[in-house]
Parts: C-alpha cells; structure tokens; sequence
C-alpha cells in the first residue's frame, strides 16, 4: 500500500481513489490526506487519518459495508465491488462513486473511487444505445403494423379484381340479357370496391406524403440548422464512437427552407453512407457554408472513392436495384422537393457528398 505523501499515493489521488484501513475498533481509517472531492461529501475527513463517517454515509455505502465485513473476514484475493451510487455534498452537488473491498496482506482495505467523465461517458451512450433501439423497435412495429395492413387491402384489391374479371368472362358466355344485367352489374360493384379500397390507401399515407412533398409539391417548413446538425449527430454517435471514426460537426444558426426531421434524416443518411467507406481512426467531417441565398453543407470522409452508380442516385431514378442506394434516393426526392440540390463527388482521398438549401424565413 502507498505510504502517506509518496508518490503512489499522489498518483491514486491525482486517479480519484482514497483509501481507507479497517483498525482493530472496526473503523474505516483514511490512509493519507483527503482529496478535495471527499472533503467535499464529509467535511470530517478534514485531517490527515480521519474516520470515515458511516452513520452519514447513504443508506447505499451503509448497506455495501455488510457485504465488504463478509469479504474481510473471508480473507485472501476475495474482493466486493458495490457498483455505482451517488453521494451528495452539502451544497447538493451529486458525486458518484465506486468502493471496493479487498484485503491487502493483514489489512482490510475499503478503496473508494470518484468516477468521472470516462463513466458519465459510458452512461451517455449506453443511454443514447437504449434510446435508439427503442426508436428502432417503435418503427419496426410501425413498419409491421403498415405491412400487415397493406397486405389485408391488397387481398381485398385482389378479391375484387377476380370478381370484375370472373363476371367479365361470364358475360362473354351468357345469352339471357338479365342475366347480362346480372353479371355487370357484379362487375360494376367490384371495380367500385376496387377503387374504394385505392382512395384508402391514397388517404392512410397522404398525411406522410403531403410532409414530404407539401400541399403544392414544394416543402413549405423551416428548420434551424443547428437542431437538426444535433439530432443527426445524436443519431449516429454511438456507431462512430463504436466503430472509433472522428466525427467533427460544424454549427450554424442559418434557418433553411425544409423541414428539421426530414433533414435531419438526411444528414444521418449520409453520415452513415460515410461511416460505412470509413476505416477505424479515420475522420468525418461535416461543413456548413453560408452563402448569400443558401446555405451549403457537406459530408467529407476519408474512405475509397464509392461505386459509379451512387453519383446516379443523385441524377435519376437509376442504379442499383437493391436496398443499399435507397436512403440516398430520400435524400434526393427530400431535399429537390424543398427546391435545394444535392450531389455527390470523389475527391482526393475520400469522398463528398454536398447539399445546398435555400433560406428560410424565421417565424
């Protein structure tokens, strides 16, 4: 164990640790001087050696020490880690804290531990990893839930087709004009239920299309980019942190003509697209331009320059078939329909994507 005013014992300091010595009497005895963060919980640890004040210690320290009295006793290399808890200071500030009991030689040890920004970190982005795949499971159901229904319609579509059908080559056979009458009449019905069944479908998605695409087929909302700049970030940090790529975000206080979702679904679009081409230790970087009219944002990574068809995405309806080149055709139909553009480039170690929109008037 580190001796008082020794080096080691600096450097557990300087790490966030203190150290208490369980004495013959059963007391916790702090081992050096307390740092400024303990002195802060329990202003009684003010000298050098001071006991550690259990009965104003949280209900959760006082319970831990329990389980840290079974593994002193038991001896040897048995160790109780308490978890994570919060204590708090006389002016309310919040600590959280760590303990874990241990024996070292004849000595009972009880070390406590101030974590700081490494754990608020972790628990930011386990926080953000919980909020995502709630996200995710929200719209799987939602997705499920249209599919199903979707599916029920164009069995009844169907359903009605086969009777238009059937009574049209019925009618091809029948002699008796009431019976004509008859068949198409049913065919007449079944066509009605057709096209019924058309407008509900054509009513269940106007409210998403008329945000896409706005009543006179230009978007009508008004974004401020910054929010937009954070829930896209807030969107694809935890990849990038996992996958260990920089992510450097420029801000900008420019309104732009577009609605702040869409955008930000495009950004994250497109962060991912360049995550995807990234190798660990690289770099993303995302640019805001202002210009006079417009405002110009690009998406710069460092990865190989991406496939020909990607750059036809962003000029028609052409390129691959599959799901890979569809969030890029989104991006596209969402930003020309806010009347702004959107391409895409090779450049000299990596690739850039760019997107320019108009202003937007502040409400």
């Amino acid at each position: 164990m580190p001796e008082r005013g020794s080096s080691a014992g600096a450097v557990l300091e300087a790490l966030g640790f203190a150290i208490f010595v369980r004495d013959h009497s059963g007391a916790l005895r702090l081992e050096g001087t307390a740092p400024d963060w303990l002195r802060s919980i329990w202003p009684e640890l003010k000298t050098e050696g001071g006991l550690l004040p259990t009965e104003k210690a949280s209900p959760f320290l006082e319970n831990f020490l329990i389980d840290a009295s079974t593994c002193w006793e038991a001896g040897g290399e048995t160790r109780s880690r308490s978890g994570p808890w919060i204590e708090q200071t006389d002016n309310g500030t919040e600590v959280t804290l760590d303990a874990v009991a241990l024996n070292a030689g004849d000595q009972a040890i009880l070390l406590l531990e101030r974590l700081g920004e490494v754990f608020e970190a972790k628990k930011s982005m386990l926080q953000k990893a919980r909020e995502t795949i709630i996200a995710y499971q929200r719209l799987e159901s939602e997705m499920q839930k249209k599919e199903i229904l979707l599916s029920c319609i164009a069995e009844e579509m169907n359903a009605a087709l086969a009777n238009a059908i059937t009574s049209l080559r019925l009618i091809e056979l029948e002699q008796d004009p009431a019976r004509l009458r008859q068949l198409l009449s049913l065919a007449t019905r079944a066509t009605e239920e057709q096209q019924s069944l058309i407008n509900k479908v054509l009513r269940l998605f106007a409210d998403e299309l008329q945000q896409l695409y706005g009543q006179n087929g230009s978007s009508q909302a008004n974004a401020k980019l910054n929010e937009a700049l954070k829930l896209a970030k807030e969107n694809v940090g935890t990849q990038f942190a996992d996958k260990r790529i920089d992510l450097t975000a420029a801000e900008s206080d420019a309104i732009v003509a577009m609605d702040r979702d869409h955008l930000a679904r495009v950004l994250t679009n497109l962060l991912e697209r360049a995550l995807q081409n990234s190798t660990a230790g690289g770099e993303v970087e995302l640019k805001v331009v202002d210009e006079p009219d417009s405002v110009l944002i690009d998406v710069v990574d460092q990865g190989a320059p991406l496939p020909p068809d990607v750059s036809k995405v962003f000029l028609s309806n052409t390129g691959t078939t599959d799901g890979s080149n569809l969030p890029l055709r989104f991006c596209r139909v969402a930003v020309e329909n806010c009347r702004g553009e959107i391409g895409y480039e090779p450049r000299e170690g990596g690739n850039r994507f760019w997107i320019r929109l108009p202003r937007g008037m502040e409400k």
